[in-house]
């Protein structure tokens, strides 16, 4: 799957959508022509691209969830070369969730995770900082930090993704970690943190208030 999107990006699908045919793909994949099709079809299916056929050919774009992919591929690749910064300073403002945060964390499948890998019962709730624009490079090195993962799982209704968990100290105080990929509506500027303790109660925070997030290798 990989491999394809590589060649995608290659052919300059990140920058728009490109149109080609899968003959071209098939070449420049190096595959048979029936395999480039259907490596497109199984990357439709997973939502990572949108394919519009015309006369001429097809239309293909990278969706959202596409993007992600290849960030996230991306990322893990910078893990395997590069050292990790030696530390991550992040601030943002501090806001009341959707409750969502509390929701995912204390499902079952997650929660005896949370205890036995990061060793507490987070308190029921997430800490939401929305960090200031000057921030948002420093967001991308944070999935270059070490992390924690947390095993996505099935309850019988529905499914649940894995989840990274950044150790990080807020405000030079308290130790919690960040948790990434909770299933919320919210963007990549907005940190969610949880913690064996109400964060807001322990460090005496309200809304509006600025928060200061550090991380660094030798915290983990």
């Amino acid at each position: 799957m990989f491999h394809t999107l590589f060649k995608l990006v290659e052919m300059g699908v990140h920058n728009g959508h490109v149109m080609f045919t899968t003959n071209q793909m098939a070449k420049s994949a190096g595959t048979s022509q029936q395999t480039a099709s259907r490596r497109l079809i199984e990357l439709e299916k997973l939502g990572l691209i949108t394919r519009l056929r015309t006369p001429d050919g097809e239309s293909i774009r990278l969706t959202e969830e596409g993007k992600r992919e290849l960030k996230t591929a991306y990322m893990t690749l910078k893990r395997a070369v590069e050292p990790p910064p030696k530390e991550l300073v992040l601030e943002g403002e501090l806001f009341s969730g959707l409750g969502e945060g509390a929701y995912y964390i204390h499902q079952p499948g997650y929660r005896e995770q949370f205890k036995k890998k990061l060793g507490y019962d987070p308190f029921p709730g997430t800490l939401n900082v929305r960090l200031g624009k000057r921030f948002f490079p420093e967001r991308t090195l944070l999935e270059a930090m070490p992390f924690t993962s947390i095993d996505g799982f099935r309850d019988g209704k529905r499914s649940y993704g894995p989840v990274r968990c950044y150790r990080v100290l807020i405000n030079g105080k308290a130790r919690a970690n960040v948790v990434t990929a909770l299933r919320s509506h919210y963007g990549e500027e907005i940190l969610e943190i949880i913690a064996p303790v109400n964060l807001r109660e322990k460090l005496g925070l309200k809304d509006g208030d600025r928060v200061f997030v550090r991380v660094s290798p030798s915290s983990q």
